[in-house]
């Protein structure tokens, strides 16, 4: 390390990890942390990322949303065909059924294709995923360990009366 030197901060890509920077105008003192990760994906409040950033990585717009996307399809938006298909294999047997439970694959798959190129659809799912990513990086808690923080709040509540 070096000792505590006023360095120009306009370019920090000669400092090495560690190192102390003191600001010009107000003269607060800083360690240099150097990250693989642009600024918006290490920043913010926890160092997940900038809380307020809309921008989506390659692996949340190829991966992540379509993940999303057919969790919902399945579980709200073609749910009646897809428990329609679930029965036929399940009556019919999954070897066979692929046979005989070929209208109610292709209701679902139908509802499905319709879904997965519906751009209002794929914007809800987006909107909502960012608002998740974003709670989670203002809160440094992702949604579950925040259900599980109100649950432990809410039995300690109730314990106490």
């Amino acid at each position: 390390m070096t000792d505590n030197k006023v360095n120009i901060t306009d370019n920090l890509e000669t400092l090495k990890e560690g190192e102390i920077v003191t600001d010009e105008k107000t003269g607060k003192k800083y360690r240099v942390k150097k990250n693989i990760m642009p600024h918006y994906s290490a920043g913010g409040p926890h160092g997940l990322g900038d809380p307020e950033d809309r921008t989506l990585r390659k692996i949340e717009a190829d991966v992540i949303i379509p993940n999303r996307m057919n969790t919902q399809i399945e579980r709200v938006e073609c749910n009646d065909s897809y428990l329609g298909l679930i029965t036929c294999f399940r009556t019919d047997g999954a070897v066979s059924g692929l046979n005989t439970c070929k209208p109610a694959l292709e209701l679902f798959n139908r509802c499905k294709y319709e879904k997965f190129h519906d751009p209002a659809f794929r914007a809800k799912i987006t909107d909502e995923y960012i608002a998740e990513r974003s709670a989670a990086r203002s809160t440094g808690m992702t949604s579950q360990q925040r259900k599980l923080e109100e649950f432990r709040d809410w039995k300690k509540s109730n314990e106490a009366k």
